[in-house]
């Protein structure tokens, strides 16, 4: 069984109790990774803050962001008496730009009108906000689990857990190199089907929106295939597996130092001429 905590505030979620799938993963790689990733200091990029404020529009609504963000002046430089002065006037909200190098905020008002057109986005549903940013809590093998889920669209039948990804590109073959590498979103979305398929005791599908951050603005609706899935479940059961372990022998270790030999890949291509040419040749 899983409970479920609607509307409730991100700071709120965070504080609870319980292991979640962005630190559990690199646990994967090694007991060590696991423990530098909780005591990572998380510092966003650009593209993170322009994610978090458009699922904060597209998901909590107009009224919540003009709450959280907001557009600096054109020009305003923030380091001049006049713009400290309005600095402090909008303390505790984050500031956009949307300059001619950083379109934060005509990407993130972009992405919202391009979303918007979807059903599943336009907001007009009588519980819209109540099955969005969904905080479910659950236990499996032992250990306190958690999961922040963007979207879920019960169909009747089966569940839809709707994930918001901004992108440089949703060229599937790009897309899904996001999906399988160094992110590893294949663990995501075993761990937010699960705890889904707890809370409402139905089958859920893992479908990623993504959508590229400069005009116009395209979708690309991606959803997790059941092979797919079962190499997240078989991830995320293992990385229980090994966390109930470490937590049995208080011991954390790293991965063990590996001798490689390195090879050519089979798509290199040498710079050198089949036949070198003479000296004379060269001028």
């Amino acid at each position: 069984m899983a409970s479920v905590a609607y509307n409730q505030p991100d700071p709120d979620y965070r504080r609870e109790i319980g292991e979640n799938q962005s630190q559990l993963k690199h646990i994967l790689l090694s007991p060590a990774h696991y423990q530098a990733s909780k005591k990572r200091r998380f510092l966003p990029t650009i593209n993170m803050e322009i994610g978090s404020a458009l699922h904060c529009k597209v998901l909590e609504g107009d009224k919540e962001f003009e709450k959280r963000y907001i557009l600096k002046p054109e020009g305003l430089s923030l380091s001049t008496k006049e713009g400290k002065e309005w600095k402090a006037e909008n303390s505790g909200k984050t500031v956009l730009t949307n300059t001619e190098k950083e379109r934060a905020w005509e990407s993130v008002h972009g992405m919202t009108e391009s979303l918007r057109t979807l059903d599943w986005f336009k907001g007009d549903q009588p519980d819209y906000r109540k099955f969005n940013e969904l905080s479910i809590y659950w236990d499996a093998d032992g250990i306190p689990c958690k999961g922040r889920l963007d979207r879920l669209v019960d169909t009747g039948d089966e569940l839809l857990v709707l994930d918001l990804k901004t992108t440089d590109s949703v060229d599937p073959s790009t897309f899904s190199k996001k999906v399988t590498g160094g992110m590893n979103y294949v663990f995501q979305a075993a761990w937010y089907a699960e705890a889904a398929s707890l809370a409402y005791n139905k089958p859920a599908k893992f479908i990623f929106i993504a959508i590229e951050r400069a005009c116009p603005w395209t979708i690309g609706i991606f959803e997790m295939s059941d092979s797919t899935m079962a190499e997240g479940y078989r991830q995320i059961t293992q990385a229980r597996k090994i966390l109930k372990e470490c937590l049995t022998e208080k011991k954390w270790p790293e991965p063990e130092i590996q001798y490689n030999m390195l090879e050519l890949p089979s798509w290199y291509r040498s710079p050198v001429k089949t036949e070198m040419p003479g000296f004379e040749e060269l001028f």
